[in-house]
């Protein structure tokens, strides 16, 4: 009898389990499910099309905005003046001052390295700028990939050092040339590690610099050079370069109602040298290009999205992550940008735009992407559930 029961409360529960384990399942599956293997149709991208204009003019967007999914190319279109003054439209090939999303440029070049052996993520600091600055065998290249250590922010420092700003000002100048990289490599390196480092959120423009160092030591080429030759070379960025006098940008000051010129910022100018922080400057139609790569694993053979998933902390290569959300966006002088990439969906989200004050896209922009993504995946979901 005592057999008998123990067979009957075993079925009883096992049933019972599967049932559960069935239902979970059903669950999960509709609560996970997303848009990677979905072919978005040209029907499905006009009125893609449509609904994102009307988001865009309704927030008075001014710049380019761009939309991927997946290897796709959904959206892509230009609003308005890139200089009013000469009377030149936006178009996919619009120059912006990339301004911190340098930093995603950087974090992707420094995870190549790793894939390739040039340099270990768990690598100490000591191995590539030696013990000149005091002991870092504390620190790792992946300590500065997700921005867990503080060296201070040196810029002040600099800034309010004549000889200091004049070294950098002649650097400048002579558009960067190798007569003054060398000293003012130099300077910069001095100011950021003579203070020590605290285990702590810190200054991604102190950090990004630093491993701007590290790419050259373990690339053995420099920064630049290694990112043009692997990243923007093989992507076809043709209008992506670094910060220079050459670049003849403009933009509007919304706070002062007055168009500006990006070379009046003495901030742009100064510190367009700390290349791997701050310093790209690109178009929509190449900066497109590079974040489809990121999230489509064709950039180096690195998956991008699952490291940034796996990272140590919710800052990593520039980006900021919240559950399957991560972005990253910037503030130059007169020139600002947001991205938003949907880990889910491999859906990318790209604005930049020439305006700036308490409503630009840098504050906005993740509103306005709130917006524009519901209405992506309604039309998109609709018309999948349809069929």
């Amino acid at each position: 009898m005592k057999k008998l029961m123990f067979k009957i409360l075993s079925a009883v529960l096992v049933t019972a389990l599967s049932v559960s384990v069935f239902a979970g399942c059903s669950k999960s599956e509709k609560k996970e499910f997303n848009i990677k293997s979905i072919s978005v149709s040209d029907s499905d991208k006009s009125r893609i099309e449509v609904e994102t204009d009307d988001a865009l003019r309704e927030k008075e967007f001014v710049g380019s905005a761009a939309i991927t999914i997946n290897d796709d190319d959904i959206y892509s279109k230009s609003f308005g003046y890139a200089d009013a003054v000469k009377s030149k439209k936006f178009n996919d090939t619009s120059m912006f001052s990339v301004g911190d999303l340098t930093r995603n440029i950087t974090g992707a070049a420094v995870l190549m390295l790793d894939k390739s052996g040039k340099l270990s993520l768990d690598d100490t600091l000591d191995k590539y700028l030696g013990a000149k600055y005091g002991d870092l065998t504390a620190v790792t290249v992946e300590d500065l990939l997700s921005n867990r250590v503080d060296f201070g922010n040196y810029n002040y420092e600099i800034f309010n050092n004549p000889a200091e700003n004049k070294l950098i000002g002649k650097y400048v100048k002579s558009d960067n040339s190798d007569k003054y990289s060398v000293k003012v490599n130099g300077l910069v390196l001095r100011h950021i590690l003579k203070h020590g480092f605290s285990k702590r959120v810190g200054s991604m423009l102190s950090n990004y610099f630093l491993l701007g160092k590290i790419i050259t030591k373990a690339s053995g080429t420099s920064y630049r050079e290694y990112v043009k030759k692997n990243i923007f070379d093989k992507l076809g960025m043709k209008n992506t370069m670094f910060v220079s006098r050459k670049n003849k940008l403009a933009g509007y000051d919304m706070n002062n109602k007055v168009w500006k010129r990006f070379t009046e910022s003495p901030f742009v100018i100064n510190f367009g040298y700390t290349y791997s922080a701050f310093g790209a400057v690109s178009c929509l139609k190449d900066m497109s290009k590079f974040y489809k790569a990121l999230v489509n694993g064709t950039l180096g053979g690195i998956d991008y999205l699952k490291m940034i998933k796996l990272a140590p902390s919710n800052t990593y290569c520039g980006f900021t992550q919240d559950g399957n959300n991560i972005t990253a966006s910037s503030r130059v002088s007169v020139h600002c940008a947001y991205v938003h990439i949907n880990i889910q969906n491999n859906e990318v989200v790209l604005m930049m735009s020439n305006r700036v004050g308490k409503t630009d896209i840098k504050n906005t922009g993740g509103e306005l992407y709130k917006i524009i993504s519901s209405k992506i995946n309604g039309i998109i979901l609709t018309n999948v559930k349809k069929s």
